[in-house]
């Protein structure tokens, strides 16, 4: 019989698990682009997490994965990143049997948008921040979206194959069953 502390111990350790994935697939796993950015699948791996473990715990599997992958790889960005991944969670659901609902599909457009205003708004605010002119900040900022809008598609389409995968195979089910 399960009992609340070996649920929360399981969660702990499945949300460990999901922010060691999703700070690797920013970090390490990456298509670099014009604008000098990259896209990643992290994104994937957090909507994945927010299917799969019930809020508080997605939330900040979410955020502390993205914020590791900034400490390694962009550490200027790490503020926004925890927030902005955060939010990203918040989106999915994970109530159900199943990782891949109608739902949860829909809910990466949201959460796709937050990725694309908030980075683009990251931007703005730094470069204000350095002492940069507004227009120029904005057109930078502007630039950008693009860039994190490929970003958003290809994670949300990412999440969609791997949840079909995932589902397939029964992983959520699997890895939830009673100890």
């Amino acid at each position: 019989m399960k009992n609340k502390a070996s649920d929360r111990t399981l969660h702990i350790v499945i949300a460990a698990m999901f922010s060691a994935m999703t700070a690797v697939l920013i970090a390490f796993v990456q298509i670099k682009t014009p604008t000098g950015g990259y896209v990643h699948l992290g994104d994937a791996m957090i909507y994945l997490t927010a299917s799969f473990l019930p809020l508080p715990y997605a939330v900040l599997a979410s955020a502390i994965g993205g914020g590791l992958a900034d400490l390694l790889v962009y550490p200027e960005t790490i503020v926004y990143t925890v927030i902005i991944k955060a939010v990203n969670a918040v989106f999915f659901s994970s109530k159900g049997e199943k990782i891949l609902s109608k739902r949860n599909a829909l809910m990466t457009i949201p959460s796709g948008l937050v990725t694309v205003v908030g980075y683009s708004a990251s931007k703005l605010i730094r470069m204000l921040l350095a002492g940069g002119d507004f227009p120029e900040a904005l057109a930078n900022a502007l630039w950008k979206m693009p860039e994190n809008t490929i970003q958003a598609v290809a994670s949300a389409l990412a999440f969609i194959l791997i949840a079909l995968a995932f589902d397939k195979a029964q992983i959520k089910k699997r890895m939830l069953r009673e100890l």
